[in-house]
């Protein structure tokens, strides 16, 4: 058995345990928010954008100089309070499953391939065969994947922008925050477009008169 010296020990003892951290209440409560509109939308349920949500906002609070334990454990937070908001229910384990029925009632049956809509072989119950099971796989992950990094993008840019100083659009005056890094002058594109055709007009007229 290893025993610790005492120098040992009195290192260990110097150790601080770390500062617990937590987002500003009204910055916490407007990421929740705008992650709560997403998962609102998302599909099949309000759980798929759970994952990329919470690494979303992890990066971005590591990047802002949290340690990796703090951040997730902030992240996992919100991303629970922003479920809560969406009104989502977790189901059970038989409810999860992909060929899920009420109890009591027929299981759903397939006559046809559920990608090509061929005849479905004897002893084939939702592809035509492996041609189709593999295709069918390929395309729901490339789909699921870009659903994620668009979801983890987003989630990244809420949390960033909820850091900036608020501005004043120019041609609204309405403030806002930036939702991308650089010189973001307009609230909206549709700020910007206006902005741009007010400037275009005023070039016509100054091209009228000479």
């Amino acid at each position: 058995m290893l025993a610790i010296s005492p120098a040992t020990r009195l290192r260990l003892s110097a150790v601080k345990p770390e500062r617990v951290r937590k987002l500003a209440q009204h910055r916490r409560a407007a990421i929740r928010d705008a992650l709560a509109a997403m998962m609102k939308e998302a599909e099949p349920t309000q759980f798929a954008l759970e994952a990329p949500c919470r690494y979303g906002l992890r990066v971005a609070l590591i990047f802002e100089g949290w340690g990796w334990g703090q951040a997730d454990a902030e992240a996992a937070l919100v991303v629970l309070a922003a479920l809560a908001q969406a009104g989502a229910r977790r189901p059970s384990w038989q409810q999860g499953q992909p060929e899920y029925t009420q109890d009591g009632h027929i299981p759903r049956t397939r006559e046809r391939c559920q990608r090509c809509a061929a005849p479905l072989p004897e002893g084939n119950y939702r592809f035509c065969g492996p041609v189709c099971a593999k295709a069918y796989k390929i395309d729901r992950n490339r789909r699921a994947d870009k659903e994620d990094r668009n979801a983890k993008d987003q989630a990244y840019r809420i949390a960033w922008s909820e850091r900036q100083p608020p501005r004043v659009c120019p041609v609204c005056d309405k403030s806002f925050r930036p939702k991308r890094a650089g010189n973001q002058t307009y609230c909206s594109r549709a700020c910007a477009d206006d902005a741009r055709r007010t400037a275009g007009r005023k070039v016509r007229m100054v091209c009228e008169a000479v």
